[in-house]
């Protein structure tokens, strides 16, 4: 009987696809956050296809630059995909039609978005299983009860300000937003319980320790990074701070899915938001978008990377600084191990998949050791 989730990471260089996966009673519930590029495409439905996850209660794009959103088009349309519920940011319901044709026609990034949100508009409308129209993806909004999948961020106020910031336009404030969506998956459900906690694994089939829901630690780590590379206000572009950041709660585990949203984004967050079992490092790792006080707040136990494996993705400072702020944790990139495979709790075996390499620190890491600060009786 499974009853965990999966998480997987698709190794697609520098774009993004992950696949999130709910047992109850074995049954699998999934949704796919992000399609990578156009050129990802047949990688992913390959992928898909082979593990016979063709059933989504959910896509959910995070923001349509195109090595997230393009190859979600073609996935969108394929005949074998099936979609019941869509999640996507129309720029479309937020600027005026003649001001954002004069934007997308002076500037070539904000064009890309237009036709990118167009095209997968179209997509979602023209797919036979979809319920309902796309719903825009707003803090406090719903994804789904099998994983209890919410909404982060942004909010509109938040939405429409990097709006504003990355078209160059003064745009009139948002009316306040309700989340207009309330999911049929409870009911299909019933009345279904959690599952009790289990193990916690890491991917590729090699197992890690189990790990506890961790103290708060917040306060005794404010500032460790100080006197490192991280940076204490990185900047990202504007519009990937339009970024969807999803957050799901297992068995008291919290896992974080940050696209490319930058420190502003991810500070907004809800507080509760820390010491993470699990987290997507934003836009492959760059060093433009987490900050030390970001890092310091997460301390995920898990970090997976999609990257191509330059020089600065993943950034060795983003690498160092999780490291440093948790003795054990364990930062994982696609382009050291194909795809990755995290899960948590009973879930289907795959003997396919082999040790995953975690990435090692460079230079002279001393990472803080929690359990000597417990022992130790730290304040």
């Amino acid at each position: 009987m499974f009853t965990g989730i999966e998480v997987d990471m698709l190794s697609l260089g520098d774009a993004d696809c992950i696949v999130v996966t709910k047992y109850e009673n074995s049954v699998p519930h999934r949704i796919i956050v992000d399609g990578g590029s156009g050129s990802s495409a047949e990688e992913i439905l390959e992928f898909l296809f082979k593990r016979g996850m063709t059933d989504f209660w959910a896509a959910i794009c995070t923001h349509p630059h195109s090595d997230h959103a393009a190859g979600l088009i073609k996935i969108v349309k394929n005949p074998r995909i099936r979609i019941q519920t869509a999640f996507m940011h129309d720029i479309r319901k937020h600027i005026a039609p003649d001001v954002l044709r004069r934007a997308a026609a002076a500037d070539d990034g904000v064009n890309e978005v237009v036709e990118t949100t167009k095209e997968l508009a179209a997509a979602f409308t023209g797919h036979t299983h979809l319920r309902q129209q796309p719903i825009e993806p707003f803090a406090g909004g719903y994804i789904a009860d099998w994983p209890a999948t919410t909404v982060l961020g942004p909010s509109l106020a938040f939405y429409t300000k990097a709006l504003e910031e990355s078209t160059k336009l003064d745009l009139p404030l948002p009316a306040p937003y309700a989340a207009p969506y309330s999911s049929a998956l409870g009911s299909i459900l019933g009345g279904v319980t959690a599952p009790t906690p289990s193990p916690l694994f890491s991917g590729f089939g090699r197992t890690a320790a189990p790990t506890a829901v961790s103290p708060d630690f917040a306060s005794l780590l404010s500032g460790a990074l100080s006197n490192s590379s991280v940076k204490e206000k990185p900047k990202t572009q504007s519009f990937n701070n339009t970024s969807a950041i999803l957050g799901i709660v297992f068995n008291g585990h919290r896992l974080l899915f940050t696209a490319d949203a930058g420190a502003d984004a991810l500070d907004a967050i809800p507080p509760e938001w820390k010491n993470l079992t699990w987290m997507q490092v934003p836009h492959h790792g760059s060093d433009g978008n987490l900050s030390q006080a970001n890092i310091e707040r997460f301390c995920p136990r898990f970090a997976f990377v999609s990257a191509c494996g330059d020089s600065s993705h993943p950034s060795r400072a983003i690498v160092n600084g999780i490291m440093k702020v948790r003795h054990d944790a364990e930062v994982c990139s696609t382009h050291e191990n194909h795809h990755l495979w995290y899960w948590n709790g009973t879930v289907p075996a795959r003997p396919d998949y082999g040790p995953v390499t975690v990435l090692k620190a460079t230079g002279d890491l001393k990472p803080i050791d929690w359990s000597s600060m417990i022992l130790g009786g730290a304040r």
